[in-house]
Order: structure tokens, then C-alpha cells, then sequence
């Protein structure tokens, strides 16, 4: 699915996390010299005859002048950042960064089209795709909010003009499905088509101001060594199947991995002993004996276990355990929680369950990747 850009009302300032758009050498300036410039030149020729000097033969009244022509050529890169090469299940919006330079030698506005690609990936963003671009300030870093400055909201499908080696950070939004596994990926691709800008450095504006800039021929319809510039197409190609070299427009991918947690969780009860007097059934170090029976005086504990199998911590909101009537509670230990209350029945072992006067709970807290969380529960049977 294509989705052309288009307004967005709001501003929306973006984490600030400042990441190279290109290595360094790709991101060097160019400072090539202005489409439309006159360049000027004259020679001198002095000789002699016989010994006797001649007129000077030169052409400084008629210098061979030809004018630099529009080197087309932009450049887009995905930058990815901690904040957006991972998301969640159900997140919205998500954003992906690409960087789209102008390494032209004249202004240029862009269209910019973003694709939901379907081939190499997993599943497609939701709720189109919504862009916001910021300028940057000439490091060669995304720095939202900061020296980039505010998102800047398009005013219709095409950026302002862009100077020469100036680079637009865009930031393409959508939503991630909540259905989503850990593991899967989307791919989205950012696509900017040079048109032609509201003023040329040296030769005003532009016949086609606003326009596609479709050809490499010259404005005023010659090839000519002086005049207005010829447009000269130099961009390569991207990651897009609709972007192919010299037509003046260039793409980039990003991906975006789903970053989830997987949590399964059971609760599985044994015996420690037939006769919860005999032994101390608040001591987690004493294992459940194979032979013992589910009988009342008997000590015995759950176990609730929670793992974490996933890529990403998983955030608890309350895990709430209310024990039975017939049991009466002696004491709790948790483990693998980080962060987070935990809760058990207040008072002195053994307290009454009856009533569902027993809750041990987690409260808060995580489980991270890889992780696996207990809560142990010592009772006797009434």
C-alpha cells in the first residue's frame, strides 16, 4: 500500500536521540558550485617579431563564458535509533526515521511517498502513514526538539524548497497491530521525488515551480554552453522497485522489529509434609516429599510461575492469588519480580483463609526476557 503524505494539524516533538544520517565521508558537504552561475574566462597572448614586441592578443572583451548546469541528485538513508527499530504490540503511533539530503547544486522541494512493503516481512502498520519533517541544523544528527528544531507540518504534498547539502529529517508515523508476535517485522520504505522549488539560487523562479522534475533537458530547450542551466540527473538507485537511477528521485528501508514479551504462567501445588507440626512449614529450603498426602494437618505449598520467553521486559499490573477456605496461610517468597509491591495476609501463622480473608499479590514490577518469576505459598490444610 502506498500512502502519499499529507497534513497533520499537530506537532509532535520526537524522542530526542541524535544518530549519524550517513558515515562520515557520504556525509561530507559537497559545495559544489550554483546551477546558473556564469563562469568567466580570459587569456593573454603576448609575442614579438624579431626582436619587437607585439600587440597583446587577448579575448577580455569577449570571454569564453559557459553557466554551471543543475545537478540533480538526492539522497535518502534510514537512521535507526533505540526508540523506533523495536516496538510494541498495539503501540500508536510508532515513528521511523530517514534522512533526505539534497546533494544537488540548486534548491529542490521533494514528494515524498512512503510504502508498506509486503514482501520480506511479517506484517503491515495500521492507520496509514503520517509524516512530520524537521531541518537539520547542518551536523549531520536528528536532534528533535533540540537544534532541528519543531516537526514542521507540510502545507500540501511537497517540502519546502531545500538548500543545497541540507538534509530533512522525516519521520514517518503509524500504528503496530496488536496482534503482533515478538520477533515479526515491518518494513516501511520512504521515497523522495525532486520537483521543482518555489526559486532557483540564480535564475529566480522556476517556469515549473511545483512541478515533477521529469527530464535533463535545458529549460529553454537547448543544449547550450551558456543560457539558462541544464538539468543534469545524477541520483542512483534505491531500495524501491518504483526508483531507479538518473530520474531524480531516491528511497530508503527501515524496519521495525516487534519487541514483545511472551508470559505463561501456571500454578502447580505439592506437599511438603503429612504433619505440619513436625516440621517448620514456613522454611522455603525444605522440598516437597514424594510420598506425602494431601491430608488435613499437612503442610503444603503452591507455586506460581511466570516466564518471560519473550524478546522484552513484561510490565506486571497485578498478579492476585486468593487462597481457598479449607487452607489456612503461613507465609510467601518471591522471586524474579524487579520492582513492584508484594502482598501476603497480615497477622501471625497460621491466619484463617475462610472468607477469602487470604491474598498474596504482586503489584507493579517486571519480568524481564528470559526471566522466570515465582511466588511460593506455604498453607496448611484445615
Amino acid at each position: 500500500m502506498i500512502n502519499t503524505i499529507w497534513r497533520k494539524g499537530a506537532q509532535i516533538a520526537a524522542a530526542a536521540s541524535g544518530l549519524a544520517l550517513l558515515a562520515s565521508a557520504a556525509n561530507a558537504q559537497n559545495d559544489y558550485t550554483g546551477a546558473g552561475e556564469t563562469v568567466s574566462n580570459t587569456f593573454t597572448l603576448d609575442y614579438s617579431v624579431s626582436g619587437t614586441a607585439q600587440p597583446t592578443v587577448d579575448n577580455t572583451g569577449t570571454p569564453t563564458d559557459f553557466t554551471v548546469d543543475r545537478l540533480i541528485d538526492v539522497n535518502v538513508a534510514y537512521t535507526s535509533q533505540p526508540d523506533d527499530s523495536t516496538v510494541a504490540p498495539g503501540e500508536s503511533p510508532t515513528e521511523i526515521v530517514f534522512g533526505v539530503r539534497n546533494d544537488s547544486n540548486d534548491n529542490m522541494a521533494y514528494n515524498l511517498t512512503a510504502i508498506n512493503e509486503t514482501a520480506d516481512d511479517d506484517f503491515d502498520t495500521t492507520g496509514g502513514l503520517d509524516f512530520w519533517y524537521y531541518i537539520d541544523d547542518g551536523d549531520g544528527i536528528f536532534e528533535p526538539g533540540g537544534d532541528d528544531g519543531a516537526p514542521i507540518d507540510l502545507s500540501g504534498s511537497l517540502t519546502d524548497d531545500v538548500a543545497p547539502d541540507q538534509t530533512l529529517w522525516v519521520e514517518v508515523r503509524s500504528n503496530v497491530p496488536g496482534t503482533v508476535a515478538d520477533g515479526e517485522t515491518a518494513e516501511i520504505t520512504l521515497v523522495a521525488d525532486s520537483y521543482y522549488p518555489e526559486n532557483w539560487l540564480n535564475e529566480g523562479v522556476p517556469a515549473g515551480a511545483g512541478t515533477e522534475v521529469i527530464d535533463d533537458d535545458d529549460l529553454d530547450g537547448s543544449r547550450s554552453n551558456t543560457g539558462l542551466a541544464e538539468n543534469y540527473f545524477a541520483d542512483g538507485t534505491g531500495s524501491a522497485s518504483i526508483d531507479t537511477d538518473n530520474e531524480g528521485d531516491h528511497s530508503a528501508s527501515g524496519t521495525l522489529t516487534v519487541s514483545s514479551p511472551d508470559l505463561t504462567a501456571e500454578k502447580t501445588v505439592v506437599m511438603i509434609a503429612n504433619d505440619a507440626s513436625a516440621i517448620d512449614c514456613s522454611d522455603f529450603s525444605l522440598l516437597a516429599e514424594t510420598d506425602a498426602f494431601f491430608s488435613p494437618g499437612g503442610c503444603g505449598e503452591y507455586i506460581i510461575t511466570v516466564t518471560n520467553s519473550g524478546s522484552a521486559a513484561a510490565d506486571i499490573t497485578t498478579l492476585t492469588d486468593t487462597l481457598p477456605d479449607e487452607v489456612s496461610f503461613i507465609d510467601a517468597e518471591f522471586s524474579g519480580f524487579t520492582g513492584g509491591t508484594a502482598a501476603e495476609p497480615l497477622g501471625a501463622a497460621p491466619v484463617d483463609c475462610a472468607a477469602g480473608a487470604c491474598v498474596v499479590s504482586q503489584t507493579g514490577g517486571t519480568v524481564a526476557a528470559g526471566v522466570t518469576a515465582t511466588i511460593q505459598i506455604r498453607f496448611t490444610i484445615n
